[in-house]
């Protein structure tokens, strides 16, 4: 029945309530925080997709902890932390809490990352600056304190709030946009003794401004094509465009490092595979009220079903297998040449669903560093005004139903950068990758699929 013009419509008093917290300097009320609690459990009760990460945790334990917690929160901002550390503890980079009023995005003027300090020590790992437009920090400055907390222990500090699948990419990320989980200013110690000061209120430049999201090469002996971003259709269009450009070639290498992802890039697939290549498996929540009425009724009538039942979620969680749709197909015309694929634990997301392909078949040899280990597809709701929580629905695994997620697509060659490497401009696993078309035997060729089976993963 339609409304009348002239009846009055009555505000209900959740809507009064969510009127309230527009503004985001107000205290969040009991009542929303824990109803905003609540919505998030039930949203990873019903949806989470990766109870095998975390095959040791019991759900109701981490949840009660959590609730527990927000009794001492009081400001929009401790309910976010407090949001995102209980998120975090799932492991999974699909699987998050956002509140756009907290994340905005700043920049220090740099960006830094773990690594090793030399070739030579691979095990030494240093936080160190990879791309700066700070007038007081050079690419390769290695941060040996922040301040005056050791830097490996400062950050660790506010990695704990970042939901990754592997610890190494909550490293990598967590001053790739979320610099909003630090204090505003810095104070960075330098291994050469020099004291930077930092701030991220300042009017910085952004030190990831000057990377292009596709850039093509033909000026060296082999074609390069480095793809930053999959986020927009036209990236991959132009990557495409510029693979039919070199379709001729006996070599390619496609550099995807830092690239987080975006939509699956299903055309740049058939462009680079010769062989049709098997869908992906997944894993999913297999979830209706009848089923799980099916498996308490037992344990209600025999008097089993109690409130003390507290094992892992593993243990309890129904999942199915279902196949990633139909096999991808070349394209008419595909690049037929030797292919080399660099990537890094910035390899996220899109990015892995072609790296999981490239590498299952052996089409491409892949070089560099293991990947960040988390695709699929997340269920969002909004829980309260511009409050988002994210929930990665299915759990992807490689063809052969071999793992991928919180493993990521591991290198055929490890080559690690360093900060002597940064410093020096020199790219030892771009160097590699042109090494390697030396040795013809060793590189993957346009024959796909050998006989005596699929690669390693």
């Amino acid at each position: 029945m339609e409304q009348k013009d002239d009846v009055p419509v009555v505000e209900t008093r959740f809507q009064t309530a969510l009127k309230e917290i527009e503004d985001p300097s107000v205290a969040l009320p009991e009542a929303l925080k824990y109803y905003a609690a609540s919505r998030i459990f039930s949203a990873v009760e019903s949806c989470f997709a990766h109870w095998e990460g975390v095959p040791d945790l019991c759900h109701a334990e981490l949840y009660l902890e959590y609730l527990q917690s927000l009794k001492q929160v009081q400001s929009r901002y401790d309910f976010f932390l407090a949001t995102r550390q209980y998120m975090a503890h799932l492991k999974n980079g699909h699987t998050s809490f956002y509140d756009s009023t907290i994340e905005k995005w700043s920049t220090y003027g740099f960006w830094a990352r773990p690594m090793p300090v030399s070739q030579g020590a691979l095990d030494e790992k240093k936080w160190v600056v990879c791309f700066s437009t700070h007038t007081g920090l050079s690419a390769g400055d290695i941060i040996e304190e922040v301040n005056d907390v050791p830097a490996c222990e400062f950050f660790a500090g506010y990695a704990k709030y970042i939901s990754a699948s592997r610890t190494e990419a909550a490293d990598y990320f967590l001053l790739l946009g979320r610099n909003f989980l630090l204090p505003s200013k810095l104070k960075l110690t330098l291994s050469c003794g020099k004291s930077v000061a930092a701030d991220r209120e300042a009017n910085n430049e952004n030190p990831l401004a000057g990377q292009k999201a596709v850039r093509f090469d033909l000026s060296g002996k082999h074609p390069y094509l480095a793809i930053g971003s999959f986020d927009r259709p036209e990236f991959e269009d132009r990557a495409v465009a510029y693979i039919d450009q070199i379709k001729d070639r006996d070599t390619l290498i496609v550099d995807v490092r830092g690239n987080g992802g975006g939509s699956t890039p299903m055309k740049l697939l058939q462009n680079l595979c010769v062989k049709p290549i098997p869908p992906l498996k997944l894993r999913t929540r297999q979830f209706n009220a009848l089923e799980l009425a099916n498996i308490n009724v037992p344990l209600f009538l025999s008097g089993e079903l109690n409130a003390l039942n507290t094992r892992p979620n593993m243990q309890s969680a129904i999942m199915m297998d279902i196949s990633d749709g139909e096999p991808v197909e070349p394209s008419a015309t595909p690049f037929g040449g030797k292919l080399v694929v660099l990537c890094d634990v910035g390899s996220c997301s899109a990015t892995e669903d072609l790296l999981m392909r490239l590498k299952y078949t052996g089409r491409a040899t892949i070089v560099g560093e293991t990947s960040a280990g988390s695709t699929g597809q997340p269920y969002f709701d909004e829980i309260l005004p511009d409050m988002t929580v994210q929930v990665s629905t299915k759990r992807v695994c490689f063809p052969d139903g071999a793992p991928f997620e919180g493993g990521g697509v591991q290198p055929d060659y490890p080559v690690a950068m360093t900060a002597e490497d940064i410093k020096t401009g020199h790219d030892p696993v771009l160097a590699f990758a042109e090494e390697l078309f030396a040795r013809e035997t060793k590189i993957a060729g346009p024959i796909g699929v050998s006989e005596a089976g699929m690669s390693k993963h």
